[in-house]
């Protein structure tokens, strides 16, 4: 199948997953405030080269990212959680991390705070078994491939597949070196934890304590207990336990 025209543009939805977790900010926002790094809006790859070059021009170094994102591409999540990770920063969330800002940069964080209502949001990862890909792209690639052959949705998934692997191998060398366990971003997925997951929900968090299981502890609550909910939606997302 002959996907070239079009593939590029649905990998990169693929690997950017949509922020339905959270509402989209038109720009995102890198400011130093209170002596903290201050980081609002969507993963970039513009966004963080500010960060990274704000912190470097400050001779007093912060000790703490504050971010409040609905997520991003998933290369470019793994490049601030690396950044957080080596440079020993702390995180803190006041409002909501989901998707790459969840997946990633959360969990690099030496120390992590939360307000007692940010949400940490999940819904699933570059090792997911599926993505959400609509019929629009699946006729669309239809309609561009040439050879003949009928494309399903089956055979896009499996284009997908190959075609992030080199990112889905990344993304298991990062989790190792951060020493968090990959499957944090995709067990609401799995049909065990699915038939919990109340109708309508868009993804899930984890309390402290499952939290710790997956290998992301030292997280303090700002006046527990810890009750995430969305604000500003009707979206809502669920707590996950691990059985």
């Amino acid at each position: 199948m002959q996907y070239r025209c079009v593939l590029p543009a649905l990998l990169a939805a693929v690997l950017t997953p949509q922020p339905t977790l959270a509402a989209k900010v038109e720009k995102t926002q890198v400011f130093l405030s209170n002596g903290e790094l201050n980081y609002v809006g969507e993963l970039s790859i513009e966004a963080n080269a500010k960060v990274f070059a704000l912190y470097k021009k400050l001779k007093e170094k912060p000790t703490t990212l504050s971010i409040n994102s609905p997520g991003g591409n998933t290369d470019v999540g793994m490049a601030l959680g690396k950044w957080v990770y080596q440079n020993k920063l702390d995180v803190k969330v006041l409002e909501g991390c989901y998707s790459s800002c969840a997946n990633y940069v959360f969990p690099a964080a030496r120390h992590k705070t939360v307000s007692n209502f940010a949400v940490i949001g999940y819904h699933g990862g570059l090792s997911s078994m599926s993505f959400n890909i609509d019929d629009a792209s699946i006729a669309h690639l239809g309609a561009a491939q040439k050879d003949g052959q009928k494309v399903t949705r089956e055979s896009v998934m499996e284009i997908i597949r190959k075609a992030i692997a080199p990112q889905l191998e990344r993304e298991a060398k990062y989790f190792e070196a951060i020493g968090v366990q990959q499957r944090i971003t995709t067990l609401g997925q799995d049909e065990k934890y699915k038939k919990a997951a109340p109708e309508g929900v868009v993804g899930w968090y984890y309390d402290i304590e499952d939290f710790a299981k997956l290998g992301v502890s030292n997280i303090t609550v700002i006046n527990p207990p810890w009750q995430p909910k969305m604000l500003g939606t009707e979206k809502t997302v669920y707590k996950l336990t691990l059985e």
